[in-house]
């Protein structure tokens, strides 16, 4: 029981500490946003044609590189600033797969397999332009933000009601920092909880006993990627372990839908985003790669 104790701890130690940097970093994004952006601004750069602007923000990743653990603040921010939502939810989900970083790790961990490489970026930038689309067509203009965040800065229990207008910018900019460092960083301590206790209870030989199959192969592996919630940087080397022993849609799928839709991220995303706009993009998601999975052969 001990040495199950201190795997725990170390994994969840590990989480944390690789994580806490780029949350503070989306913390500062999103303050930097509504402190320095106006709503103006915002929607002079993005293009009026949904098409485009979808285009736009799956590739913005190159240049605003973030993990994923950054995402769930910084869409939050682009929305109150009336961002459409589909170029909020495909910036959300593109930005950590397109990462440079992403894109290197993943050629070296598969020894410049550039096949790979292009599945995950090429069909995770797809499934996240049609994905956006697809949570616009359900939701619209709907509030989707707790506490009607969408509509109403009135009705916003972020804290921000407690910040002095006339105080200067930079004060503004570090109340917002504290306030969204705070807000997201509790639950995302709740999730990587969760993707340790995972981590310990689901071991390699189980997950290749269970999915010797090619469709279920694809469901396993999607599923584990989604319980030990990788960091987007490392996930590859993780992913090579599968070779030869699970299919390549399975491990493609195992590389896109993890930096999207992990469980410490679905925990962030319950905290900011109403329950059923939450499930359904989970469902959105998970459906688009799994069905892109499933077509490579």
């Amino acid at each position: 029981m001990g040495g199950v104790i201190n795997k725990f701890i170390v994994i969840f130690s590990s989480i944390m500490l690789e994580a806490l940097p780029f949350i503070l970093i989306g913390a500062m994004l999103s303050a930097l946003m509504e402190v320095f952006f106006s709503e103006k601004i915002i929607h002079k750069i993005i293009p009026k044609s949904r098409i485009l602007g979808s285009i736009q923000a799956s590739l913005m990743g190159i240049i605003f590189p973030i993990c994923e653990c950054a995402t769930v603040p910084i869409t939050k921010g682009l929305i109150q600033k009336k961002v459409p939502l589909n170029v909020a939810i495909t910036y959300m989900l593109a930005a950590p797969i397109v990462n440079p970083l992403v894109i290197i790790s993943t050629y070296y961990a598969f020894n410049g397999n550039i096949k790979i490489v292009l599945l995950r970026v090429g069909l995770g930038v797809t499934i996240a332009i049609l994905s956006g689309l697809i949570m616009l067509m359900l939701n619209n203009e709907n509030d989707i933000l707790k506490n009607g965040y969408f509509n109403s800065k009135e009705l916003c229990l972020c804290g921000c009601e407690d910040i002095n207008i006339t105080d200067g910018k930079v004060k503004q900019l570090l109340r917002h920092v504290s306030i969204e460092f705070y807000e997201i960083g509790k639950y995302f301590i709740i999730g990587s909880a969760l993707a340790s206790i995972f981590q310990i209870v689901i071991s390699q030989e189980t997950l290749m006993t269970v999915g010797k199959g090619s469709v279920l192969g694809i469901v396993v592996l999607m599923l584990f990627s989604f319980l030990i919630s990788l960091c987007s940087e490392a996930d590859a080397f993780v992913a090579t372990t599968f070779m030869n022993k699970f299919s390549l849609g399975a491990i493609t799928g195992f590389l896109i839908i993890g930096p999207m839709v992990d469980i410490k991220n679905t925990v962030m995303l319950f905290s900011a985003f109403k329950k059923s706009f939450v499930i359904k993009l989970i469902f959105v998601v998970s459906a688009l790669c799994f069905i892109s999975s499933c077509l490579i052969f």
